[in-house]
C-alpha cells in the first residue's frame, strides 16, 4: 500500500508529494509546497468523470480496490469481447511461448499472471477512454505513447531476464505504465501536447528537467506527477509506483533506472536516426554496463527484441514504426 499523510486535500490540497524509497514494499511521500500535483489531480479527476462502458466500469471499480485476485478479474474481463481477445492473443504470442494454444481466458489469465494482468487491463482502459474525441493528430500521438510503452516493456522484462536484478514480469507491467501520465496530458491539452509529443528531439533522456518544464509551460504539471497521483489512486503496488513517479531522476540500481534505461535501448532500436548513433550507443553501453550486461549478449537478443516488439503491438492495435 501507499503510504501518505492521507487521502484527497490532505495529501493534494495545494501542495506536492515527493517520493522516497525506503525499501523494496514502500513508498513514502513528503509533502512540500508547489502546485502542479493539484494540477495533476484535477487533469485525473477529470479524465475519470468519463466513465467507460458498464462492463469496463465495472472492471475498472475492481481494479481501483487493488485486492483483486487474477481469476475475478477474468471474469469481468470476458464482459469485454476485445479486451478478452486482446489478453488471450497475448497469452498465445511467442512473447510468452505456450505449450500449446491458450483457449480460455482462465488459462491465459494463469499464464500472464496477476502483475501483468492488471497492468495490461489498466492501459486498455486508460489509452481507450477518449480515444473516440481524439484528433488525428492526438490519435497519432496515443498511439505513439501506447507503441513506446509496449517496447518500453518488452526492452525492460528482457533486461530484467538477463540480469537477473529484477522480476521480469514487474519490469514488464513497470515499462507499460511508466508513462501513461502522458496520456492524460494529452487528452487534457489537446493538439499542442500532441506536438510535443511527436517532436522527436523533445524527449532526449539527457534532457529530462528541460522535457518537464516544457510540460509544465503546456500543462501546468508533468507526466511524473500525473503518474503519481494515478498511482496513488489505483492502488499500484509500491515498486511500480515509484517508477511513474521517479522513473526521470531514478535511484540507481532501482526498477526505475532499468526503465529508464528500457527507454534508451528502445531509442536505439526503434529511432536510430533521432539522435548521433555514437550518442546512442555510448548511452546504451552505460545501460548494459550498468545492468552487468555486454554489449554482444544485448546484441544476439536485439533481433528477438524486435520480433516481440511487432507481435506485441498488434495486439494493442498499434502500428509498428
Amino acid at each position: 500500500m501507499v503510504r501518505s499523510p492521507g487521502r484527497g486535500s490532505q495529501l493534494f490540497g495545494g501542495r506536492r508529494v515527493q517520493a522516497h524509497a525506503t525499501g523494496a514494499d514502500t513508498f513514502t511521500v513528503e509533502v512540500l509546497t508547489s502546485t502542479t500535483l493539484d494540477r495533476a489531480r484535477q487533469i485525473v479527476q477529470h479524465a475519470h468523470a468519463i466513465s467507460p462502458s458498464a462492463s469496463l466500469l465495472r472492471l475498472e471499480q475492481q481494479l481501483r480496490q487493488g485486492d483483486s485476485n487474477a481469476r475475478q478479474l477474468a471474469k469481468l474481463i470476458d464482459g469485454s469481447p476485445a479486451l478478452a481477445a486482446r489478453v488471450l492473443r497475448m497469452a498465445n504470442s511467442a512473447f510468452y511461448a505456450p505449450a500449446e494454444p491458450v483457449t480460455t481466458l482462465s488459462r491465459a489469465v494463469a499464464l500472464l499472471g496477476d502483475t501483468v494482468l492488471r497492468q495490461l487491463v489498466l492501459t486498455s482502459l486508460i489509452v481507450s477512454r477518449r480515444a473516440g474525441n481524439r484528433s488525428p493528430r492526438e490519435a497519432l500521438a496515443a498511439a505513439r505513447l501506447t507503441g513506446d510503452a509496449v517496447r518500453a516493456a518488452v526492452v525492460g522484462k528482457t533486461l530484467a531476464q538477463m540480469s537477473r536484478s529484477m522480476d521480469p514480469d514487474t519490469a514488464f507491467a513497470a515499462g507499460l505504465l511508466h508513462d501513461l501520465g502522458h496520456v492524460y496530458l494529452l487528452d487534457d491539452v489537446g493538439e499542442r501536447y500532441a506536438s510535443y509529443l511527436l517532436d522527436p528531439h523533445a524527449h532526449d533522456a539527457r534532457n529530462a528537467a528541460g522535457q518537464l518544464e516544457m510540460e509544465i509551460e503546456l500543462a501546468g504539471t508533468t507526466h511524473q506527477d500525473v503518474g503519481a497521483v494515478f498511482a496513488y489512486e489505483w492502488n499500484l503496488p509500491p515498486v511500480i509506483a515509484r517508477v511513474l513517479w521517479d522513473h526521470h531522476v531514478p535511484s540507481p540500481g532501482s526498477l526505475g533506472a532499468l526503465i529508464a534505461g528500457s527507454d534508451v535501448l528502445l531509442r536505439e532500436l526503434s529511432y536510430p536516426s533521432v539522435v548521433d548513433s555514437s550518442d546512442q550507443q555510448l548511452e546504451g553501453d552505460t545501460v548494459l554496463a550498468a545492468l552487468n550486461i555486454t554489449r554482444e549478449r544485448w546484441d544476439e537478443r536485439a533481433s528477438a527484441v524486435r520480433e516481440s516488439f511487432s507481435e506485441l503491438l498488434s495486439i494493442f492495435d498499434v502500428q509498428a514504426s
